[in-house]
C-alpha cells in the first residue's frame, strides 16, 4: 500500500497515533501523583522515589539519537510496533516491581521503549502535506494535553481506590490493545525522500546524524524546541509552589487548578494546528512564542491577585500549545528525507530543555524569587522566537519559487 492509498484511510491512522501519543503521555504524568504512595510502599524518601521520573525521562532523551536514523531505516511502522510492544511488557512489569530498584529499572527500560514514539510525528510528514498538516499534528498532540490532563487526577485516584500497581496494569492493557491496532491495522508507510544537498544514507545512523546536526536550519529548529520546553517547563514544574506560596492553596485546590487550566494547553493544540494551516504555520509560532514570552515574565507579578494570575496562566497554556502544534509541522519538514531522525532528535531536545529549565529554574528562585523565575522563562520564550525566525526565512533558493516550508508565512 503506498502513501497515497494510505492517506484514504487517514482518519484510522490518526486515531492509532492519537491513542500513541495518549499512553506516553500519561505514562510520563502518571508517576508524579504516585511518589508519596510509592515512596511509603518501597520505605525510601520522597527526592529518592523522584528519581523514577530521571529514569523515564533520560533514556527516553539518550535513545532518540539512536532510534531516529534507525526508523529512517526500517520504517515507522516496525519502530511503532516493536516500541509500543516493548513499552507494554515494560510498563506491566512496573506493576509486578518488588522492590525500588527493580521499579526503577523498569521505568528506564520503558524510557528506552517510548523513544520510539517520535515517528508518530514523522508518519504524519509523510502522509499529509504540509499545507494540512497542521490541523492533523493539532489534533494528535492533543492527546498529550489530554493525558496530561487526566493522568495526575487519575493517578491519584487510582492510588487510593486500587493501588499504585493498577495503575501500571491499566496502561499496560492499553498498550496490549494499542499494539495489536499497529500490528493488524496501521500500513506500511513509505518513507518520503525528498533530495537533499547530500545523497542521505539512512543505512547508516551515524552518517544520518551527521546530516541533520550539520544542517543550520534543521539545528536552528531543534533549538526552538529546546528554549519553548524550556520556558514553559521551567514554569510549570514549579506552578504548584508558586501557587501555594502565592495564595496558601491546599494540594487539591492547586491540582483543581492545574487541571482547568490544562484544558488552555488542549485548546492551543487544536488551535494552534488548524490556524497554522489557514494563516501560516511561521506566523502562527512566532505570534505564541512573543504571547509566551509576555505570560511567563507577567505572571509572578499576578501574585497579589488569583483573578489576574487564572487569566494569565491560561494565555501561557493556550500560546504554548499553538506554537507546538505549529512548530512541530514546521520541524517535520526541515529534512523531509531523514524525518524520523529528525522528530527523534526532536522529542530528545525537548526532555533536554525541560530538564535543564527545571534546574536552571530552580536556581533563578534561590537567588531571586519567582520574579527570576519568570524573567528567565520569558528571555527563553523570546530567543525560541528570535531563531523561528531564521528558521521560516527563504533562503534565496526558496525566494525564487522553490520554497518548501516558508510560503505559508
Amino acid at each position: 500500500m503506498n502513501n497515497k492509498e494510505n492517506v484514504r484511510n487517514l482518519n484510522g491512522i490518526i486515531l492509532i497515533l492519537f491513542m500513541i501519543i495518549f499512553l506516553i503521555g500519561a505514562d510520563t504524568f502518571l508517576v508524579s501523583p504516585l511518589i508519596p504512595t510509592l515512596s511509603r510502599d518501597f520505605n525510601v524518601t520522597v527526592s529518592q522515589s523522584g528519581l523514577l521520573v530521571i529514569a523515564y525521562s533520560l533514556p527516553y532523551a539518550i535513545c532518540g539519537f539512536a532510534f531516529g536514523p534507525l526508523s529512517d531505516k526500517v520504517g515507522r511502522r516496525a519502530m511503532l510496533k516493536w516500541g509500543i510492544l516493548a513499552f507494554t511488557v515494560f510498563t506491566l512489569l512496573c506493576g509486578f516491581a518488588w522492590n525500588f530498584w527493580s521499579l526503577f529499572v523498569f521505568r528506564a527500560l520503558s524510557g528506552i521503549a517510548a523513544a520510539t514514539s517520535p515517528q508518530v510525528w514523522a508518519s504524519i510528514g509523510d502522509l499529509v502535506p504540509f499545507e494540512k498538516r497542521g490541523r492533523v499534528v493539532g489534533v494528535v498532540t492533543a492527546a498529550l494535553s489530554i493525558s496530561q490532563i487526566l493522568g495526575v487526577p487519575l493517578g491519584a485516584f487510582a492510588a487510593g481506590a486500587a493501588g499504585w500497581r493498577f495503575s501500571f496494569y491499566a496502561l499496560g492493557i492499553l498498550g496490549v490493545v494499542i499494539t495489536l491496532l499497529i500490528m493488524f491495522a496501521f500500513p506500511v508507510i513509505k518513507n518520503t525522500t525528498a533530495q537533499v544537498t547530500k545523497p542521505a544514507a539512512p543505512s547508516n545512523p551515524i552518517y544520518s546524524l551527521k546530516l541533520v546536526v550539520t544542517n543550520k536550519r534543521a539545528v536552528s529548529g531543534l533549538l526552538v524546541t529546546f528554549f519553548m520546553m524550556f520556558a514553559s517547563f521551567g514554569m510549570y514544574s514549579f506552578l504548584g509552589a508558586w501557587l501555594s506560596n502565592s495564595f496558601n492553596m491546599s494540594v487539591s485546590a492547586i491540582g483543581t487548578i492545574i487541571v482547568v487550566v490544562g484544558f488552555g494547553n488542549l485548546i492551543g493544540n487544536l488551535s494552534g494546528g488548524l490556524l497554522g494551516d489557514y494563516f501560516g504555520k511561521g506566523r502562527v509560532v512566532i505570534t505564541g512564542l512573543t504571547i509566551l514570552a509576555i505570560a511567563l515574565s507577567a505572571l509572578p507579578y499576578t501574585s497579589t491577585n488569583i483573578n489576574f494570575a487564572i487569566p494569565c496562566i491560561f494565555v501561557w497554556l493556550v500560546s504554548a500549545g499553538a506554537s507546538l502544534a505549529s512548530l512541530n509541522s514546521i520541524i517535520s519538514e526541515l529534512v523531509p528525507s531523514l524525518r524520523g531522525t529528525v522528530m527523534s532528535l526532536n522529542s530528545s531536545f525537548m526532555y533536554i530543555g525541560t530538564t535543564i529549565g527545571v534546574i536552571v529554574g530552580g536556581d533563578a528562585i534561590n537567588k531571586f524569587g519567582y520574579a527570576g523565575l519568570g524573567f528567565v522563562n520569558g528571555i527563553s520564550a523570546f530567543i525560541a522566537m528570535i531563531i523561528i525566525c531564521y528558521v521560516i526565512k527563504p533562503t534565496s533558493e526558496e525566494s525564487e519559487g522553490k520554497v518548501i516550508i516558508n510560503g505559508d508565512l
